[in-house]
């Protein structure tokens, strides 16, 4: 079995002792960081050193960091945490989750007590005595009941939100006028947004209240019933109020007339309303930052600390566990310490495409909520270690070929996104055979973000790559170190090469050896463009006339001999086809290859990238069926296509996180065909090769859930043929999970 370096690598290496007598005096608060993410809060094991000792960790892998803090005087406040990178200013740390950062909080009643005010919410106008949580045989739920004025109650998000999305269950009782809303961009009693859902009118009414004054912005029909359970939602994005009401039943957005204030976020009912809810839904703008705090699989947050650490002798009261929030719960104390649990991760590329390194220092302090550190103690510092082979970052959603590429100086170039919260174009580059991986001309990368398809073919000194996101295609290109003027740099972005408006978005290149290319794209359906050696594009043309009810995608396009473009796509209703482009621009007519690669939206991308076999003048398409073993058909020259021949002996994953493809990667050495698949039950890397035939799979990396795989076959700058690779090996869609691998060819 031959897994790749970056799995034998120490993700968690103790780095050399740190004095606390010395360095922080004698019953000084101290600090311990937990290795182990999934340690129950309280237990003393899981730990990365001792007590007060720094450590290394490794990037995109979350740990724990305990703190002791002496409380002079607490007076019910919340605290927060900071972070300082190599000695720079100090930031406070924010909560976005990993690895994909969401931000967001479910808030369900089951564990509160009957009669009680669930913690966290306040009333801001109204009587108190009007919410309380009881349980029927629906279950636990908020009862509110606005007597003779109205009721207003917030719950404070953990985070702030300039963007947000604010969803609830709920039924409005019949006894009632059947009226509740929800409220947003709350500054007062007086001035404050809100959605009202009307059951007595069958209405939803947005509206803005501005000293004690509504006005209605928009007003539409829905099917609001009092007395059975329902879901709304009001969502801030991109500058729009969204409303959506009973999943899609009712959808409509609203550019609002100013600003909405960050704000907590609650429910309205007028006098006299009746509404129980079930629970909420909080959302805030994902994001990515170099640092972040993100939610505990071990404990809830507010979860009570024991004394662990005995390094302050004052006395010993409960701090807390946080989970996914900027704060504490708060707390009161007086001359007494307490301790303090936060998970954390420190991303290897951050929004923005920032990037930090092996050897980069992480200070941490706990603040007060006036920002300022609690207590004198030097802060614990954490040192950042990226494992050999590990990239981060997000894979291409879509990805035909992209990469790793190898300049004649040996260098590796891969194309992914720094995080899935800021989708930029990045090319990462390896000088050292795969083990570690920077951005290259990070400044003029191209300004289309969002990689949803890519596909890309490098020809002598430049990679030329095709860009499909959901209204165009674009044309990029970046010269390697082979590149005699201007190695290393972007020589085009964002050339518009065709508009389309996609039904989904899957695109494959071939560039001819007079230099043009050929662009295939999904619009309506599979449609294709040349770009001329001069750098003109033609206008779109159709590859075929699909079947009524059908569309054509899942495009696969590689260069054969005399400029001849093969191509292999799917059709929806689940056949593979086959046809070739001359270089005059003549189609062949098309050829079915298969039946049954499955109809649904998740099979589209059911072929692998082609290879083509020069010497034989052949062509290989694989496949995945929906019975979900890989399949061959081979076509050497204009002969008929040989017959299907079965190429994995396990099924192979299809549309993991969104990705419409099948989870399988082939490359040519040779005359020999190798696969790198993902297996559809366990998640792990295996690989064949038709070397004597189709043989049995061999497990190259386990114990992950991988979602993608793309490589390339090369010599080591030691003359080892490898297939190196790039796998996703489990991120879930989010980012930090892109590794590097290799498989060795030679006997």
């Amino acid at each position: 079995m031959n897994k790749p370096a970056t799995l034998l690598a120490v993700v968690l290496i103790a780095a050399s002792a740190y004095s606390r007598s010395a360095a922080q005096g004698k019953d000084a608060p101290s600090f311990r960081v937990r290795a182990d993410v999934d340690t129950p809060l309280n237990t003393d094991s899981g730990w990365a050193g001792d007590t007060g000792e720094n450590v290394s960790i490794a990037a995109d892998r979350p740990f724990r960091l305990r703190l002791e803090v002496e409380l002079a005087d607490a007076r019910d406040m919340r605290l927060g945490l900071e972070y300082r990178q190599n000695g720079r200013d100090w930031k406070p740390v924010d909560a976005h989750d990993f690895p994909y950062p969401l931000r967001e909080t479910e808030i369900t009643f089951d564990d509160a007590k009957d009669g009680t005010v669930p913690e966290g919410w306040r009333i801001l106008a109204g009587d108190a005595k009007g919410l309380a949580v009881a349980t029927d045989a629906d279950g636990s739920m908020l009862v509110a009941r606005a007597g003779n004025g109205t009721l207003i109650s917030l719950y404070p998000p953990p985070w702030p939100l300039p963007e947000f999305s604010l969803a609830a269950e709920f039924r409005v009782s019949a006894d009632a006028d059947g009226l509740v809303g929800l409220v947003f961009g709350f500054e007062d009693a007086a001035n404050h947004w809100r959605l009202w859902i009307d059951a007595g009118q069958g209405r939803l009414r947005l509206a803005r209240l501005v000293d004690g004054k509504e006005t209605i912005l928009a007003e539409h029909a829905a099917g609001v019933r009092p007395g059975v359970w329902l879901e709304a939602e009001v969502k801030l994005e991109a500058g729009e109020l969204l409303v959506n009401f009973a999943d899609d039943a009712l959808d409509f957005a609203v550019p609002p007339p100013a600003g909405v204030p960050v704000s907590d976020l609650g429910f309205i009912l007028p006098a006299g309303g009746q509404a129980d809810f079930r629970g909420f839904v909080i959302e805030g703008l994902p994001s990515s930052p170099p640092v972040s705090i993100i939610a505990s699989t071990a404990y809830d947050h507010g979860a009570e600390t024991d004394d662990l650490l005995n390094g302050s002798t004052l006395p010993f009261r409960p701090g807390s566990g946080v989970s996914l929030s900027e704060h504490t719960v708060p707390l009161a104390g007086t001359g007494r310490h307490a301790e303090f649990e936060w998970p954390l991760v420190i991303r290897h590329f951050a929004d923005g495409g920032v990037m930090s390194e092996s050897g980069d220092t992480f200070e941490f302090r706990m603040t007060g909520e006036d920002g300022r550190p609690i207590g004198d103690a030097p802060a614990p510092v954490v040192t950042l270690e990226v494992p050999a082979g590990h990239l981060g970052g997000t894979f291409v959603e879509t990805p035909g070929r992209i990469g790793p590429w190898q300049a004649a100086d040996g260098s590796l170039y891969f194309i992914m996104e720094p995080a899935e919260s800021d989708n930029l174009f990045m090319m990462v580059m390896s000088t050292d055979g795969g083990q570690s991986w920077q951005e290259v001309d990070g400044s003029r990368r191209p300004a289309t973000g969002d990689l949803e398809s890519v596909d890309a073919r490098r020809v002598g000194d430049t990679i030329h790559i095709l860009h499909q996101v959901s209204e165009s295609t674009r044309y990029h290109a970046f010269h390697t170190a082979d590149h005699p003027s201007t190695p290393d740099t972007w020589a085009v972005t964002d050339e518009l090469a065709t508009e389309v408006s996609a039904v989904t978005q899957m695109a494959s290149l071939v560039v001819r050896p007079d230099g043009s290319l050929v662009a295939f794209h999904v619009g309506d359906t599979l449609g294709y463009a040349v770009r001329s050696p001069s750098g003109e594009w033609s206008e779109q043309a159709l590859v075929d006339n699909p079947l009524a009810g059908t569309v054509l995608v899942g495009p696969q396009a590689v260069l054969g001999r005399d400029s001849v473009v093969h191509l292999a796509y799917t059709r929806t209703d689940g056949t593979i086809w086959y046809r070739r482009l001359a270089a005059d621009g003549t189609l062949s007519p098309s050829q079915q290859l298969a039946t049954g690669a499955g109809d649904s939206e998740d099979d589209w991308g059911a072929i692998l990238p082609l290879v083509y076999l020069p010497e034989s003048d052949t062509v290989v398409v694989i496949h995945r069926l929906a019975d979900g073993q890989l399949w061959e058909r081979r076509i050497t020259g204009e002969d008929f296509p040989s017959a299907a021949a079965r190429v994995s002996d396990r099924k192979v994953a299809r549309h993991v996180v969104d990705s419409q493809q099948a989870g399988a990667d082939a490359v040519a050495d040779g005359g020999t065909v190798h696969v790198l698949f993902i297996d559809e039950a366990d998640g792990s890397i295996y690989s064949t090769n038709d070397s004597g035939g189709w043989q049995p799979a061999t497990l190259q990396v386990d114990g992950i859930d991988a979602a993608w795989v793309r490589g390339n076959v090369y010599r080591r700058a030691d003359g080892a043929k490898v297939y190196g690779y790039v796998y996703d090996a489990g991120s879930n869609g989010g980012a930090g999970f892109n590794r590097y691998g290799e498989l060795p060819l030679d006997p």
